[in-house]
């Protein structure tokens, strides 16, 4: 019996995120493995709200269970029996988590929030071996750092630009599979919330009453309390572009030797232009600084959907379009060291073969009874 908990996350509206997952459930379904599915935020519409044209939704089938808030539960198809009422609230009511007794389509809205994610994911793993499957957006990717790891679904409709795509996407994956710093899990252990310096030894040099560095005159501090080579600079929160810049500077008139360590690499996704991050990034690492994470959240497969909205400007209003698959393909796999695939054409089996692979053994935590 194994389990796992996945993040599915879509770069952009309509690069088939919806598609990627159903895809999934129904080739785990296929294999008998059970599935828990939610979603981070909301997901779901009929339309998309900038183009018009239909989006998919998610369809469930008997005995399927999904937790989504009380009011997408009205308005899906299916019908349910609801199985507990969680303490997580959302804009649409509180997290319910629900067996499916009549099939149909599901809208599902689920936790924002990391500490959210957590609690519905242990009360999901309560229920039994399977994949809980985190539905959400790029956008709203940090609870994603509370997966095992996750599948990004990017495609046309973020840019039909196929080497600028190529690209974009090759940065998430070179940002999803930093390494572990040396002696993570000691670190780990410690539970750090705000920023901490630390000696080669792992004795305490000082701490920051923030859990982020996002000035020049935070580096500043940081390198003045640094005392030699082998120091480990943790940030639970974010390094942003600013900071890293500055930190830049200071490697250019003195080198040291430091492990820039962050709690997870989803941290570094929410930074603003990865392109830019990633560049700075590869300059102090040149220098002698290390980056790495307490903890892997790796970019398991990539899927990629050669569909885009066309915007008509004699009509004003978007038509389907799609850029040539086999070059989209191509380009993208040649970026990422990751399986590339499209669902549409190729299915889901390689990619649950890769969910079963990440998967783990079922701890049994306490059963738990729902009336």
């Amino acid at each position: 019996m194994l389990e796992m908990c996945l993040g599915i996350a879509g770069t952009a509206k309509n690069t088939g995120k919806t598609t990627t997952t159903a895809a999934i459930i129904s080739e785990l379904r296929a294999r008998d493995i059970a599935f828990y599915l939610t979603s981070i935020g909301y997901d779901g519409e009929n339309l998309d709200n900038i183009t018009g044209l239909p989006k998919p939704k998610l369809r469930v089938e008997q005995g399927d269970v999904v937790a989504t808030a009380e009011r997408c539960l009205a308005v899906s198809t299916a019908t349910f029996h609801v199985l507990a009422k969680t303490a997580i609230s959302t804009p649409l009511g509180r997290v319910i988590i629900a067996k499916v007794v009549k099939p149909g389509l599901i809208v599902t809205a689920g936790p924002n929030k990391s500490s959210e994610v957590r609690e519905l994911r242990a009360l999901l793993r309560r229920l039994g071996p399977g994949v809980i499957i985190f539905d959400g957006a790029l956008s709203r990717i940090a609870p994603m750092a509370e997966t095992d790891g996750f599948v990004l679904a990017t495609g046309a409709a973020k840019t039909p630009n196929i080497p600028q795509l190529a690209r974009e996407t090759e940065l998430i994956w070179r940002m999803a599979n930093l390494p572990l710093v040396p002696r993570a899990a000691e670190i780990a252990a410690r539970r750090y919330a705000v920023v901490t310096l630390l000696a080669p030894d792992l004795s305490e040099v000082r701490r920051w009453n923030r859990p982020s560095l996002l000035t020049g005159q935070d580096i500043d501090q940081v390198w003045e309390a640094m005392s030699g080579d082998g120091s480990y600079l943790y940030i639970p929160g974010i390094l942003n572009v600013t900071a890293l810049k500055a930190l830049a500077a200071r490697c250019e008139t003195q080198r040291r030797r430091l492990a820039l360590t962050f709690a997870d690499p989803i941290k570094l996704m929410v930074t603003g232009d990865l392109g830019e991050y990633a560049a700075v990034l590869a300059k102090i690492e040149a220098a002698g600084i290390f980056a790495g994470v307490l903890r892997r959240v790796p970019l398991l497969a990539i899927t990629v959907n050669p569909f885009y909205p066309d915007y008509r400007y004699e009509t004003k209003t978007y038509e389907p379009a799609y850029v040539d698959f086999n070059r989209l393909q191509v380009a993208v796999q040649r970026h990422v060291a990751a399986p590339v695939f499209n669902i549409v054409k190729q299915g889901a089996k390689g990619l649950v073969d890769i969910i079963q692979v990440h998967a783990r053994p079922w701890e049994n935590p306490a059963a738990v009874h729902f009336d």
